[in-house]
């Protein structure tokens, strides 16, 4: 059986993976400005620190668009995106926008990201992961 402490290390380890920094901010209602009338939207923070940006798959799936493609049987890689929390990191809400703001690799710095859905429940779980999509 797996002992609190063996779980708490585990927990430890992966939050020492967690290397790049992210603010998550919540969208809210728009507010428009008194003085220009200009609309904009409102955004809560509910989440600054650590996290892990990661990708895993390169599964090959067929075109099922019907389009020349399929037609020469192409087939294209499908990757998914997730961000890593912290254990126990609470207020994470699907539709959250995560912002990576500093990151050993320059290319996640600056890249907004949606919190899509929680990855499955694990009985030993040593992160809080989200599936996550680029925001628009």
């Amino acid at each position: 059986m797996l002992t609190a402490s063996v779980l708490e290390r585990g927990r430890e380890n992966a939050e020492s993976l967690m290397t790049d920094e992210c603010t998550v901010v919540r969208p809210g209602e728009a507010a428009t400005d008194p003085d220009t009338g200009e609309v904009k939207p409102t955004f809560t923070q509910v989440y600054a620190g650590h996290c892990k940006v990661q990708t895993s798959g390169g599964l090959a799936s067929e075109n099922t668009e019907g389009s020349a493609a399929q037609a020469m049987g192409a087939v294209s890689l499908v990757w998914s995106l997730y961000v890593h929390f912290p254990y126990g990191t609470p207020g994470l809400r699907a539709g959250d926008v995560v912002e990576v703001t500093e990151s050993a690799n320059p290319l996640l710095v600056g890249r907004r990201l949606r919190l899509v859905s929680p990855q499955s429940e694990k009985t030993h779980a040593t992160a809080c992961r989200w599936n996550v999509k680029e925001d628009s």
